[in-house]
């Protein structure tokens, strides 16, 4: 397995998908049921195989991933070759850049007291996009992000250097 299986609320909408995915495989509906029936292992192969083609496909079309931490903020573009992390780091105690109020300083870096130090790095896949894009969600505790928040992100790295 590549990914994970995909849980019964997710494959619940992808029915009709999956259907297809049998038919692909050569699998009746009259088989599906006999293979339930009698051959538990092949089914959550067949599953397995499924989920694995349905999440390289959400993970092909994740552009940006955004990890957060008290004090910084990471957003990462995630393009064909190569992902650009920029990140932001500020020293202001009284701010939580996990709680969306404390976001301001994306707006206006001079609402922070102490340091604030923006980043930016490129670094090129180590496996393939989708395993990289899966790794950074499941394992590095990275979310979702917007274009939006890169942008931002990316104008204040180019107004600092």
């Amino acid at each position: 397995m590549r990914f994970r299986t995909l849980t019964d609320e997710e494959l619940k909408p992808l029915e009709e998908d999956f259907v297809k995915f049998l038919a692909s495989n050569q699998i009746t509906a009259k088989e599906w049921q006999a293979l339930k029936e009698e051959n538990s292992n092949k089914v959550h192969e067949l599953i397995d195989l499924f989920s694995d083609i349905v999440l390289e496909k959400v993970f092909s079309t994740i552009e940006y991933l955004q990890h957060r931490t008290k004090d910084t903020i990471r957003v990462f573009y995630c393009q064909e070759n190569k992902i650009t992390m920029t990140g932001l780091q500020i020293t202001d105690p009284s701010k939580d850049l996990t709680n969306a109020e404390d976001l301001i300083v994306l707006t206006d870096p001079s609402a922070i007291k102490g340091q604030v130090k923006v980043f930016q790095i490129d670094k090129k896949y180590a496996k393939q996009r989708p395993d990289e894009v899966y790794k950074m969600m499941y394992s590095d505790g990275c979310q979702p992000a917007s274009k939006g928040m890169y942008d931002v992100l990316g104008k204040m790295y180019a107004q600092s250097s």
